[in-house]
Parts: structure tokens; sequence; C-alpha cells
């Protein structure tokens, strides 16, 4: 094996021949949060001075003292410099309240200290690196959080402890007093807080919780204490053993990590074992098979000779009947958040002696307590549950979460095999597809952990496999943290020219914004030109002068047609301007315009989708009023209502009207004409315009009341001249006046602006006005009529056609069956159907048909007049 120095070594060789350095050991390397204690004797000095051998065994008892009781707090004794002990908590593992723990620790040291001692106690951040490339075999806890220790125990006063404010801040219920300020060395001017004693404070909701606690353990006899990374389940649950435990007079053994790691028998073994001592005071009462079963499970036997699943059976039923023999008994189970299978089925059917706390990041059964995450964790709250993986588990879970996300092989890739359904079922992850994620918090606290060195390697080299796979976006955000700023702004770049191609500039600018932010200074005019045109293709301000926008042809060739519209050519134009939605939106509104004058509803609807959600809300409007007015042509009103929902503002003068006149029509097709008159005045009031006065006259008269002003106003636009005829025709009609100059001035108008929508209604109105007078006129009027909608798709026009046709059929004694084969769109023509249907012995029903005509537009009500004078104004064949 070859070391890093360069010396070939023999296979067996554990050591370098050359450097001495570990051979295959891979010593850790991160940052960690700690709690140091820093134990010193007090004038061990003049001990020597008495005799070197009688001072040894004196300061070797004191030190050895002081290190049982580190440990027996859960403590790592690092070193011994000299005559003191460098005690850490929270490296090389964290298991919880490490400050709490480290100030208990200390106190005990100096309490029980034969020799004058003190302590010095700091919690902050270190790095745990093995020093001396790794010479000494092991890491080492370098930071100023151990020399602020040191400094501490030796400005305390003989038998105290001194401690720094930020391990108080984070042991909540622990005692200090100030003793004064002190310049310490290499640290300056500092508070001396001498520690009094230690305890855990709870707030008003933690003690609730803890009734809650005990009244579960009482009842049920068992309770679980959820809750994600950092809630604080393992401060809760030490407060309970701490305080409630003692008072329930039951003997308890407390198991600290329970992973599938640890199976039952180890688990339960070391339960009997902290409170019997004698295993084999159990075996005594139980017969064969189970005292064998259980003998195994204590490690006193060899394994039976039977197959698992009876094995396990055997195992469960043995220490079951041991267990009831015993007594009362609380067992209480820490970090248990994925047990094996055993375990899981123990702790199902527990026996009745036996009481249950558990604490776990997963329901393992209900009801349970669960803690809600109230603030964002601190990292060093989240050392502990990655401390309690294993080695391949844990750097798995340290890498996903400097990366944010990652496929299983892409870790694997990054850090080998590992157990991903391990840290799923620990809940420490989720899965979105085929991505890993980390839980937020344990991915604040990897980043907060692993050095930047690192990171940064696992994040380029992601990105490279990434970029490989096509997973650009994500391989340009690990490239940017990564501190490579060129190649992720040029990625983002890519991702922006393609998203703006594909019609999305919106999303464009927030990949421009990304780029700004990781490209050097050369790099950011260009991105900044290229993020204005983005911005000016979705109508948010002008583009930049020498930019895509002003070099592009297709931009200039829409520019002239604007000026010369051809609907063939914008028809041609519009895939080359899916990088502008502006341009391209204003040349869909231009070419639908053109193809409905052109008599091809259908065709305009076709090329005019939904609008685009960041254009301007002006717009966005007049498509919409355009796209519900087509809808309305076509005859599916509902669709049409769903689009007419929010009007731009009133100052978008042009769109506003088009948008309010346009839910006018909707209003009166639909027979809601009071609707219609109150949302038109209000409409005209804030914006008055042509269009919204055409409409507004439209539907004052067929309240009775013709204005003048409406007229006058609508006179000053082509459609709203056209519009106002027919409405002038209306009131004539009313006042017993032939209408017909104004509709044929109607019609005329329809035919050469030309306006669809006034062609067919003028043509319609015409056809009905006929009818009573001249039916041979209106017969012709209604089969040109019934053939020019067929022909060009105007709905609600074909049907009245339909209908009119088969009214002067019928009065000739004629079939009528084969118009009437169809579904009306608007109420009112669903009504006069019905009617013709049992007129012409086809079925149907009998219908009052007059109400169903009131409140619509200029058709119905011309057919309610002509049909509500108490008697038809045709006359049926004899039957």
């Amino acid at each position: 094996m070859r070391c890093s120095c360069g010396q070939k070594n023999p296979p067996e060789a554990r050591f370098c021949m050359a450097c001495g350095q570990a051979l295959g050991v891979t010593l850790p390397r991160e940052r960690r949060w700690v709690s140091v204690v820093f134990f010193d004797l007090v004038g061990s000095t003049r001990g020597f001075q008495k005799g070197l051998h009688p001072a040894y065994e004196a300061v070797q008892e004191t030190l050895t003292r002081a290190a049982q009781a580190a440990r027996a707090h859960g403590g790592h004794v690092h070193a011994f410099p000299g005559d003191g002990v460098l005690v850490l908590f929270g490296a090389p593992r964290a298991r919880g309240l490490e400050a709490h723990r480290a100030l208990e620790a200390a106190l005990a040291m100096v309490r029980r200290s034969p020799w004058p001692a003190r302590a010095g106690v700091a919690s902050g951040e270190v790095l745990w690196t093995p020093l001396g490339d790794g010479l000494a075999g092991r890491p080492t806890a370098v930071g100023p959080v151990v020399a602020l220790a040191e400094r501490l125990s030796k400005a305390a006063p003989t038998g105290s402890v001194l401690a720094d404010p930020a391990t108080l801040d984070l042991a909540p219920g622990a005692k200090a007093h100030l003793l004064g300020e002190e310049a310490l060395p290499g640290v300056g001017p500092f508070p001396l807080l001498q520690v009094e004693g230690v305890g855990l404070q709870l707030t008003p909701e933690e003690e609730a919780l803890l009734e809650a606690l005990e009244r579960d353990l009482r009842t049920q006899r068992r309770a679980l204490l959820t809750g994600p990374p950092g809630s604080g389940k393992s401060f809760l649950l030490e407060a309970f053993l701490r305080r409630k435990a003692p008072g329930m007079r039951l003997p308890v053994a407390v198991l600290e990590r329970m992973g599938p790691e640890t199976p039952l028998r180890e688990s339960l073994r070391r339960a009997a074992e902290a409170l019997f001592g004698n295993l084999e005071a159990l075996l005594g009462p139980l017969p064969n098979p189970l005292a064998d079963a259980l003998a195994y499970s204590l490690g006193l036997s060899e394994r039976p000779p039977w197959p698992r699943e009876t094995l396990e059976d055997l195992i469960l039923e043995a220490w079951r009947q041991a267990l009831s023999g015993l007594g009362p008994l609380l067992l209480v189970l820490k970090d248990l958040h994925a047990p094996d299978r055993t375990l899981a089925r123990f702790l199902e059917d527990p026996p009745n002696t036996l009481l249950l706390l558990v604490e776990s990041r997963r329901p393992l059964w209900t009801p349970h307590l669960a803690l809600p995450r109230t603030r964002p964790p601190l990292p060093w709250t989240l050392q502990p549950a990655l401390d309690g993986l294993p080695h391949r588990e844990r750097k798995a879970l340290l890498a996903l979460g400097v990366l944010g996300r990652a496929t299983p092989a892409l870790l694997e890739e990054l850090v080998g095999p590992f157990d991903g359904r391990r840290l799923e079922a620990e809940g420490l992850i989720r899965t979105q597809g085929a991505w890993l994620l980390p839980l937020p918090e344990v991915g604040q606290a990897a980043r907060g952990l692993v050095l930047e060195e690192e990171a940064h390697g696992w994040r380029r080299e992601a990105a490279q496999r990434l970029l490989a796979q096509g997973a650009y976006l994500l391989a340009a955000r690990l490239l940017e943290e990564a501190g490579e700023g060129e190649k992720a702004a040029r990625v983002y770049r890519a991702l922006a020219h393609a998203a703006w191609n594909r019609g999305h500039p919106e999303r464009a600018l927030s990949l421009y914004e990304r780029a700004l932010r990781a490209a050097p200074e050369a790099m950011r005019p260009a991105l900044e030109r290229e993020r204005q045109d983005a911005r000016a293709s979705l109508g948010l301000g002008e583009g930049a002068r020498g930019g895509l926008r002003a070099k592009d042809p297709a931009l200039e060739a829409y520019r002239r047609l604007r000026k010369a519209p051809s609907a063939p050519e914008l028809a041609n134009l519009l895939p080359a301007l899916k990088p502008y939605p502006l341009e391209a939106t204003e040349a869909r509104l231009l070419l639908a315009g053109l193809l409905w004058r052109g008599f091809q509803p259908q065709l305009a609807l076709a090329h005019l989708p939904p609008p685009h959600p960041h254009l301007p809300p002006a717009l966005k409007a007049e498509v919409e009023a355009l796209r519900a007015g087509l809808l309305m042509d076509l005859g599916r009103h509902e669709e049409a209502g769903k689009i007419l929902k929010a009007p731009p503002p009133p100052e978008e003068r042009e769109a506003w009207a088009r948008f309010q006149a346009t839910r006018l029509r909707l209003l009166l097709e639909t027979g809601r004409l009071h609707e219609a008159l109150a949302l038109g005045e209000a409409a005209y009031r804030q914006a008055p315009h042509p269009w919204l006065a055409a409409a507004l006259l439209a539907a004052s008269t067929l309240r009775g009341r013709f204005r003048i002003d409406l007229l006058e106003e609508a006179h000053t636009h082509p459609d709203g001249r056209a519009l106002a005829a027919l409405a002038q025709a209306l009131d004539r009609w009313r006042k017993g006046l032939d209408p017909r100059p104004l509709l044929k001035e109607a019609l005329k108008a329809g035919r050469t602006l030309p306006n669809p929508y006034v062609y067919h209604l003028a043509l319609s109105t015409l056809s009905l006005y006929l009818w009573p007078q001249s039916p041979r006129k209106a017969k012709a009027l209604s089969q040109h009529l019934l053939y020019h909608t067929h022909k060009t798709g105007f709905a609600v026009h074909l049907e009245l056609a339909r209908l009119l046709r088969a009214q002067l059929l019928l009065e000739e004694g004629e079939g009528v069956g084969h118009l009437l084969g169809f579904t009306p769109s608007l109420p009112f023509l669903q009504a006069w159907r019905a009617y013709l249907l049992r007129a012409s012995g086809s079925g149907g029903w009998e219908e009052r048909v007059d109400p169903k005509l009131r409140g619509y537009g200029i058709l119905g009500e011309w057919v309610r007049r002509l049909w509500g004078r108490g008697r038809p104004v045709w006359t049926w064949p004899k039957r």
C-alpha cells in the first residue's frame, strides 16, 4: 500500500514505514459544534516538589477520577495536557444536551477531586480534523473555543467552574453569577460567570407536553414521543427522566441508540444487565425451549438450530414471560427511528408489567405525542441525528445535504454504496420521483458541518455528472455554490436562451438574474442586455440598443405587417415570433381580427389561445374580450363567461371598453338585462367609449329608453354606428314606425366594414321583421342566412336561421324535423325550438314562452314582441 508521502509499504503494514502515518484509515475532517471542558489542577507543581512518585500517584488518581466523571456524563476524554483533562461534548459523536452535560460533568469533576481543582467550559464551533498529516492517528479539535475553555479554567477560583455566555445560553436552567470581568490572554476583557448548578428549564408549552407524556404512560402503558430532527425530543425526554420517572417509583432501564444495527437481543441484554446484573437468574423459571432461546438472546449460549422465524417467536415469548415475572419496569428507548423487525413486534405487544417510553422521528404507533417545529433548529441540535448513523449512510446524508438533491446513483458515485432505505426509514430524507431530498433542517446542518473544500469537491463532481445527464439547472446551482461562477453563468445563460426561444421569457428573466449573480464582471454587460430584451418581450420596458431584439428579422417583418396586415403572412410569421410574447400576442390579435372580419370565427379562435400570464393587463384583457366574443359567436357562452372575470384598470381605456362591452353582450344574450344595465352604466361612467355606448344603448333600448347621448358617442366609431343603427331600428319598431331603412343601413355597414356580428344580427332582425308581413321575403332571407352561417360557423345565428326557416315552412304545412335536430345554445332559442316541436307534432313540451324571452338581446326582444301579443302571428295547419 502506497502512503500519501510516496512510500510503498507491504500489504500487511498498518503504518507507513517512512512517515508513520496510519494506512487505509480515513480520518474525519469536518466542522462540529462542541462544549469543551478544561479541568485543571491547582498547585500541582508545588506537589511535585515533595516527591515525584507520590505526586504522580496523587495526580494520576485525580485525573483518572475526573476522566471517569466526564465519561459518566457522556463526554469524550480528548487529551491530558500536563496536569489537566480536556473533555469534548459533541465530538467525535453528539448525544444531545451537550452544554448541560458539559456543565454537569465540570461540576462533578471539580467537586469530587481529591486535589484542589477548577474547570472552564466553553461552547462553539471547532474543526474536527487530524493535525500533522494524521501522524497522531486521530483527529483533533481545533478552534478558539478550546483555548477559551483553557483560559477560563486558569481564571477560575479554586473549586469552581467558569462558563462562557454561549454555554449558558445553550443550557436553559443552568445557574451562574458574575464574578466580574478579566482580561484573558489572547481573548481580551471577558465576563467571569461562575456556575452554581445545572437544571432543565422548560417553557409552559413543554411543561404541558411533559404532563401529557406522563398521562399517556399511566393510561395506555406506553407513550411515543415524535417530532422532526431538532424539535426538542431529547430535551423533553431527559426532563421526564429527571423529574417524572423518579416519582413513578419503578425501575427504569434507559437504552440510548436503537437502530437496525442494534438487534432486540442486544437491546434487552443491556437492559437486563443494568437492572438485574445476574443474567442467569432470568432463566430459572422458564421451561425449554424458551430458556434456550432466552439464553441465546442474552449471549449465554450458541444459536439453537431453529429456523429464523421460529427463533424470533421463541425469543419474544421468552422475554415476555421473563419480564412478566419480574414486576413493573419502565423501559425507555431513545432514538428508536428504524427498529428491526423483531423489536418492532415486541413493541406492538409488550408484557403487561412493562411500561414503554419511546422517542422516534416517526409515528410508530397511534396515538403518539407529536412535537411541533416551533423554530428553525441550529446545526448543533442535529448532530446527534447524523452521528447515530453508520459511517456510509452518514457520509451520504452529508453529501445529499450539501447538494440539496441527488439520485441514488449520483450519491453512490460521490461517496460509495449506502443504504438509502435506512435514511428514508429514519425520516431524514424523502423521495421525489427519482430524486432523494434531505429534510431542510438536515441540509442546513450538513452545510454547517462539512468543510468547504470537501463540499466544493462534491459540488463540482456532481455538476459534471449532472451536465452529462441533462440536469442543467441543478448543475448550474452546484457550480455557483462551488465558486465556479463563470461556468455557472454560462449554463444559466444557455437555459435562459432555451426558455426564451420556447416563448417563456419570464423564466428566462429569473435565469438571467442567476447568471448575473454568478458571472464575472466581464460577462455582465452582455447578460444585462439580454435580460433587458427579455423584459421588453413581456412589455416590461424598452429593448436594449443593439440587443437580440434589434437584430431579429422576424420583429422587423412584424412591424411591416402592422402597417399593411395580411392574414396569410401573419399566420406564417407566428412561429418566428414565439420568443416575443408581446409581439406574438399583438400579431395574434391582429390575425384573429382579420379572420373574424373574414367570417372565419373558428379559425380566428384557433389562432388566439389564452394570453401569456405575464403580459400587461390591458393586452391580456383585449385578448380575453376577443376570445369571449368568438366563443359567443360559436354558441359557447358558458366558456365565454369563465374568461370574462377580471377587467383591466379603467385607465386602460380601450381595453377596458372592449372588455366591458363584451361582458354586456354576454349578459344580454344570456337573458340578464338588469345586470347588463347596471354593469354598463357603471362602466360607462368610469370610462366613456363608443363601444360601451353602443352596447349600453342596445340594453337601454330594450328597457324602453332610447338615449341620444349614447347614440352620439356610438356614432364616433364605425362598429359603434352599426350597432347603434340596430338599436334605433328596435326603437322605431316599438313606436310603430318602419325600421327597415335602419336595418338595411346596419346590414350594409356589416358587409362593408366588415363586421360579421352586425351583419348577421341585422340580417336576422330584418328576417324577423318581415316574417309576419312578407313571409316570402323572410323565407328568402332565412335561406340566405342559413346558408351563410352554416358556411362560416356562426352558431347562434345558424340556430336562429334554422328556427326561422322552420317557422316559415311550418306555416306552409311542410315538414321541419330536419331543421330542428340540434340543441340550441341559448334559452330563448330552446323555448322557440320546443314550441315548434310541439306544433309540428314532433314531441316537445308545452311551455309559456313569453317569460323565457324576457331580458335577452335585440333578437330575443324581437321574437318576444312578435310572439307575445296573446295570439300567435302565424297560423297552424289544422289536423
